[in-house]
This record gives structure tokens, C-alpha cells and sequence, in this order.
């Protein structure tokens, strides 16, 4: 092997019965010890195994160069025949479990930073399980994909473990009922599913902890892109060790895919597709092909008409999230704006006491809105427990000197007679581009946890929702209506907004709903959270009580800005001088005189 100039030792590390293991000691071009992982294959099973795992080793370091090792090298020997390798570098591992906080933040980031090349569900290559090969073609849809490998595995369990009577009678009714069932709602009414990049075979096996760094490493991957809740698939049955501690450590960075109803049932699911792998790799132990069938059997049981029973009882009326997750904390999908504009902020203490009153838990208000005492009045009148209530608060444009900032969060605490705040945003990071946001991402120790944007139908922004979807940053939507800020940074000031859009009109009186409705469940539909204001009782409660949207009308409403153009109701460019939304240039564009 070229990369070996001076081969020093090898050190058989164990084998599988498709694999064996060592580690090379050389030394490199400056005479520097160097140690690396060499596992050996043969055959063309072999090979394709091998050009797998390197393959899936590759994408996921692209994505977290530190949660793998880093590949170097896989070919065939020359000098013995039909024998390959994989080559990476040499960790020395502790072999207990990783810690789930920062194992678990590793995972989520690598499921929420990764994107599918084509934006389906596959992988470019075969990808092993051990030495089963696994259906990895492109599908554009999860259902389609899923149900593809599942076929896949139920054949390789006949093909390596003999007649399996029992499937027989269970086979259809799984893969006719059951997996439609749980897998199509996630992409049916508006939903949608990312393929995201999973490990493929995170059992506690392949997972460890670097002993130089303390960091958690996974190896040994057979990835491809799927629905992120797959990969927890494997982390169920009993004989892992990812407890209940893991899943929960998990879900503080991914939310639940909704619906939420069906989450213990799809995981069951996905462990079954895991399980039926087990009971191919090893089909001398009985024990996972029972585990396999008495699964599908209260599966079945529990949904035996399928998704066809599930679209006639609720076509449109599933749940729309409450909250969003962040990291360790949640913000509520809705919340109260108090940046009242040209209104002033004479009603601001009784707005808020009244929105709390009516449900709200989130509140955003910011120094530069001049009502954060009233804020921190109405929050303290109420009478809500302080831990119940989600408060957000901005740094003002004119405190963004470093030496400012902590003065500034001192005073917005003060006016609001709060100990703390869950959420301090820049005004600026508040309508931050995709350029500038990638600026903040390559210098921050903190990574930002929400951009708060313009964004309705005549403003979708679907290109930055996607970026920042991507880098783990949450997404609110401060003129979720279009609204009318003040005239002074409103471009559009004399233009309608999407609250009169003839088709936005039509969705909510097919529907029994208001255009304003409409609207704000259009940006929960995205994952997108949002802050309405209005000082009406009345309507406050409207703007809570929002569905979900059928695909058509979701479809609709994302086509909007293709008719009327893009329409952006607050943009200081005329006011401060500069386009800060321009992704042309990462700098201030001075106005010509």
C-alpha cells in the first residue's frame, strides 16, 4: 500500500466473519511515528462493504470532522488476490459509552447540518450492515424509501436464515397498513421530512470515546439519507445501551417529528427494521426473528385499516406544533409581538396582560421598542410564574460595541424587573442575510439560536429558512402578516399584504378560518415560529387557535410571491443608509446620494 513507506508493525486488533482488523505503526516522509486502522475484506462483497463504510465515513466527516475518524485510504492489495482495505487513522478508544449531552448534541447536529445532494432519500453507493447490503436507491419520498428497504430485509432474511412461516401472514398487512400509516403522515397535510444523514448502525458497538480528547466518536457507519428518528431506531431494543437518558438528550436539539401521537409507534417501526438485520446477521438466534413478528403483530393490531382510516377521520386537523425546540429550552410556536410601530405604546402593559391572560407564554419585546418596562409590568401583574412565561428582549443598534453589551442587558433586565431572559437577540441579527449569518458562524464562540426575520407569502425566504434549518438556527417570523411598521423603513408602506390576498382570502372562507389564520398556520406548517400583534382581545385568541393546512392550499400560499413578487414591508435601507439584506456583498452598500 503506497501509503506505508516504512511499515514498522502490524497488530491484529480481532475480526468479524467478514472483516478482520489491525493496526499499522509506520513512520512518515520526515521520520515522525504515525499509526493507522487497516480493516481487510475479501471478495466482491467484501470490496463493496469496504468502498461503503469509507464512502459513509467521508459524508459524515464532511458534515463533523471530529465525530469520525478521518478516512484515508480504500483499495485492493496487489499482492493477495480478492483481498481489500479500508484505511484510517489510528484512535486509541476508551470503551466506555460517550456522554449523552455531547454525544447526543453530535448526532442532532449531524442529522440537522446535512443535506441530501438531490434532496431525496438514498445513498450513492451500496452500504453494508455488517456484510448485508442494504437498499440504499434514491425515492423521493420517505415512504417509498423505507418500505423499499424493509422488502429488502425481509428477503436477506429468507435468503440467509431458511422459510419463516410466520412472516408470511404478517408480510402485507406491515408493509400495506402499517407503514403507510406511520411514515405518510409525516409527509402528507404540509408536512415534510429532510433526509438527513444518518450513521446508518449507531448501536453502543460503534460508538466511543477518543482517550486523547474525551470527545465521542462513532465508526464502522452504513449510512445513507433518511428520516432523522431512524437512526434512534437502533438505540430501542433492550440489548443496546442508549437508555431512555439518550433519546431525551437527543430530542433537547431535534424536535419530534409530528405527529407527535405516532412517535412511539414509528420508533418501534424502525426497530423492527433494525431487528429484522440482527435476525439476518445471525439467524442461528431465534430470539430476534420472535422479537421481529411479535412487533408486527401489535402493529397490525393496533392499525389495521391503515392510512386510509387515518385521512378520512382527520384529512386537514392535525396538530400543529406548540413549541419549537433550541438546544436545552423550547420557544413557543406562537407568541406576542409588542413592537407596535406608529401606534405608540400608550396599550402595551394592558396588551400584554391580556395575551397572557388568553395563553400567550411568549413575549418579545427589545430595548429599542421603548416598552420593556410596560412589559415587565403586565409580566409581574399577571401573576403567571416567571419559569412559565418565554421572555425575549434585543440588544439595540447603538450597543453593539463589545464593551456595551453587558450595560445593555443590565438595563433591558432593570426596566423589565427580570433576573434573566430566555432569549437576547441583536437587532440585526434580527433580518440577518445568509452572508452575514455565515460570518457570525466563523468567528462566534455562541452559536446563534434564532434568526427573527420578515417572512409571509409575499416574503418566503424559502433559501434562508433552508440555511438556517441546516446550521441548527431556529427561525421566527416577526411581520408574519406583512404588516406596517412604522413609514420610515416600510419601502411598501401603500401595497396590500398578504392579509388581503384574494387566495389567502379564499383558503380561509373554504376552511371557516381568517386570512390572518391562515397565515400564521402557513409559518408553523414550515417550522417557522412567529410573533403577531394586535391589541384586540379577539383577536388574540384567533391567532392562536390555527390548523393545518391541506397540501394544496400550503402549495397555494408558498406560490404567492411568484405572482405579486417579492414584497418586504420593513427594510431600513433608506433610514440607515445601507442594505443590510443584500447577499451580494458582506458589507454595508452605501445609498448613492
Amino acid at each position: 500500500i503506497p501509503l506505508f513507506q516504512q511499515p514498522l508493525g502490524v497488530t491484529a486488533l480481532g475480526s468479524s466473519p467478514w472483516a478482520w482488523a489491525y493496526r499499522v505503526d509506520s513512520k512518515n516522509d520526515v521520520g515522525e511515528d504515525e499509526s493507522y486502522f487497516m480493516k481487510v475484506s475479501i471478495g466482491e462483497k467484501g470490496k463493496a462493504s469496504l468502498h461503503g463504510e469509507f464512502e459513509s465515513t467521508s459524508k459524515i466527516h464532511s458534515v463533523l470532522a471530529d465525530f469520525v475518524p478521518k478516512q484515508i485510504l480504500c483499495g485492493s492489495f496487489k499482492a493477495i488476490p480478492n483481498a481489500h482495505y479500508y484505511i484510517c487513522r489510528f484512535y486509541n478508544l476508551s470503551q466506555e459509552l460517550p456522554e449523552k449531552a455531547d454525544f447526543c448534541a453530535k448526532v442532532a447536529a449531524l442529522h440537522s447540518k446535512s443535506q441530501s445532494p438531490n434532496g431525496k432519500f438514498g445513498f450513492h453507493v451500496i452500504t453494508y450492515n455488517g456484510n448485508l447490503p442494504q437498499e440504499n436507491g434514491y425515492a423521493d419520498t420517505w415512504e417509498e424509501f423505507f418500505t423499499n428497504g424493509f422488502k429488502h430485509m425481509l428477503t436477506m432474511n429468507i435468503d440467509r436464515g431458511g422459510p419463516w412461516e410466520e412472516m408470511e401472514g404478517l408480510r402485507s398487512s406491515v408493509i400495506e397498513k402499517v407503514i403507510p400509516r406511520l411514515l405518510r403522515p409525516m409527509e402528507s397535510n404540509g408536512r415534510h421530512i429532510k433526509p438527513s444523514l444518518v450513521h446508518g448502525d449507531l448501536w453502543y458497538g460503534n460508538a466511543a470515546v477518543d482517550s486523547e480528547t474525551g470527545y465521542p466518536l462513532v465508526y464502522d457507519p452504513s449510512s445513507f439519507y433518511a428520516h432523522n428518528e431512524y437512526e434512534l431506531g437502533n438505540w430501542r431494543p433492550r440489548r443496546n445501551k442508549f437508555d431512555e437518558n439518550y433519546f431525551h438528550a437527543y430530542h433537547l436539539h431535534m424536535e419530534k417529528s409530528e405527529p407527535l401521537s405516532d412517535y412511539d409507534d414509528r420508533n418501534a417501526l424502525y426497530a423492527t427494521r433494525f431487528n429484522l438485520q440482527a435476525a439476518a446477521l445471525f439467524p442461528e438466534e431465534p430470539s430476534y426473528r420472535e422479537s421481529v413478528t411479535d412487533e408486527m403483530r401489535r402493529l397490525i393490531a393496533k392499525y389495521p385499516n391503515g392510512y386510509e382510516e387515518e385521512e378520512k377521520a382527520s384529512p386537514t386537523a392535525l396538530a400543529l406544533p406548540a413549541s419549537f425546540g433550541m438546544d436545552e429550552v423550547s420557544i413557543p410556536a406562537v407568541g406576542f409581538g409588542t413592537f407596535q410601530g406608529d401606534d405608540g405604546n400608550g396599550r402595551i402593559k394592558e396588551a400584554v396582560l391580556k395575551a397572557l391572560r388568553t395563553g400567550y407564554r411568549h413575549i418579545d419585546t427589545a430595548l429599542a421598542y421603548g416598552n420593556e418596562k410596560e412589559v415587565g409590568e403586565a409580566i409581574k401583574e399577571s401573576g403567571i410564574p416567571r419559569k412559565e412565561i418565554f421572555v425575549t428582549t434585543k440588544l439595540a443598534q447603538t450597543w453593539h460595541d463589545p464593551s456595551d453589551v453587558e450595560e445593555a442587558l443590565d438595563q433591558s433586565l432593570r426596566a423589565l424587573q427580570l433576573d434573566y431572559v430566555d432569549l437576547y437577540l441583536m437587532h440585526c441579527l434580527s433580518n440577518f442575510s445568509i452572508i452575514k449569518t455565515k460570518r457570525i458562524l466563523e468567528i462566534a464562540r455562541i452559536r446563534p439560536a434564532v434568526n427573527q426575520v420578515e417572512m409571509h407569502p409575499y416574503l418566503p425566504q424559502q433559501e434562508l429558512l433552508d440555511f438556517c434549518s441546516a446550521e441548527g438556527i431556529h427561525v421566527t417570523a416577526h411581520q408574519p402578516l406583512g404588516g406596517r411598521p412604522v413609514a420610515a423603513v416600510n419601502p411598501n408602506v401603500d401595497r396590500p399584504g398578504p392579509l388581503l390576498d384574494p387566495t389567502i382570502a379564499g383558503i380561509a372562507k373554504s376552511k371557516g378560518k381568517s386570512p390572518a389564520q391562515v397565515l400564521l398556520s402557513w409559518s408553523l406548517q414550515r417550522g417557522v415560529s412567529v410573533v403577531p400583534k394586535t391589541v384586540q382581545e379577539d383577536r388574540m385568541v384567533e391567532n392562536r387557535a390555527l390548523f393545518r393546512l391541506a397540501d394544496e392550499d400550503m402549495s397555494k400560499t408558498n406560490k404567492l410571491a411568484e405572482s405579486t413578487g417579492v414584497v418586504r414591508y420593513l427594510n431600513p435601507k433608506g433610514h440607515i443608509g445601507f442594505d443590510i439584506f443584500t447577499e451580494s456583498i458582506d458589507e454595508p452598500v452605501v445609498v448613492a446620494e
